[in-house]
């Protein structure tokens, strides 16, 4: 829940960017041992690991809408619409309507 709210605060969607993050930090208790392996791999692991964390810091900042999945886009396109579950709560209170567009009482219409 906290990556969703998170996805609100940051300009990015670190929802998607702890995919990396996540890989990267799972290897780093690995990384003196595959850092002491022979050329190639510890070349392969170190180009690895630094790709998930540039990846990762990166996805927190900026994910383009293409890299998306299409539940992300849908969601953002009804925000954007003004059709969230909170823009739609916040309107009918302020409009006076509950939930089934009737009137609302003015004991109903205090927020808690």
């Amino acid at each position: 829940m906290y990556l969703i709210v998170g996805d609100a605060f940051m300009p990015g969607k670190p929802s998607l960017a702890m995919l990396p993050l996540g890989f990267w930090m799972a290897t780093m208790p690995f990384g003196n041992i595959l850092l002491d392996a022979p050329e190639p791999i510890s070349g392969i692991f170190a180009l690895l690991s630094t790709g998930c964390l540039a990846f990762g810091l990166l996805g927190c900042l900026y994910v383009p809408r293409f890299l998306q999945p299409r539940w992300m886009k849908e969601s953002d396109d009804r925000i954007k619409r003004g059709e969230g579950l909170h823009a739609t709560t916040y309107r009918r209170r302020v409009l006076g309507q509950g939930p089934d567009d009737k009137p609302l009482t003015p004991d109903e219409r205090k927020t808690p």
